[in-house]
């Protein structure tokens, strides 16, 4: 049975139970009736209310996924959740050719391993030690920032 078919039956329980209308507890009992009924209505109104914001909500949600699509283009296993791909190579850090000078084998290390600042040669495991630093221009602007190994 519905909310407001209960409040219905209720009361028709009570009219049917012949209360003396003059009791208090008839009187009691019919503001209970009303108030409950009044929940029952309200409860009924918020419920179409909700019907409603969800049909909304649905909506905005599948003109919302045209507009991702339009933007982002489908989705693709190789995108992350912010639409990057995992394999663009636009991403990639600097690689920089060292060269060994023990063995004279040439390698190829990234800024992290630079950064660590010292690194073995794959080749004989020679100790390579690293200390970039980054020269401030001299004044008159004559010469590019140079970078010491």
């Amino acid at each position: 049975m519905e909310l407001m078919e209960k409040v219905a039956y209720l009361k028709g329980m009570v009219d049917m139970a012949e209360f003396d209308p003059a009791a208090k507890e008839t009187k009691v009992l019919r503001a209970l009736i009303d108030a409950v009924d009044e929940m029952a209505q309200t409860v009924a109104e918020l419920v179409e209310a909700n019907s409603q914001m969800c049909e909304v909500i649905e909506s905005l949600d599948e003109d919302l996924s045209e507009v991702e699509n339009d933007l982002y283009g489908e989705d693709d296993e190789d995108e992350d959740d912010y639409g990057y791909d995992e394999d663009d190579d636009s991403e990639e850090e600097d690689i920089y050719e060292v060269t060994c000078p023990s063995c004279g084998k040439t390698f190829d290390v990234d800024e992290a391993m630079l950064d660590e600042g010292e690194i073995n040669c794959p080749a004989c495991g020679e100790l390579l030690e690293f200390d970039l630093q980054i020269e401030d221009p001299p004044a008159d602007g004559s010469e590019d920032a140079t970078v010491t190994e």
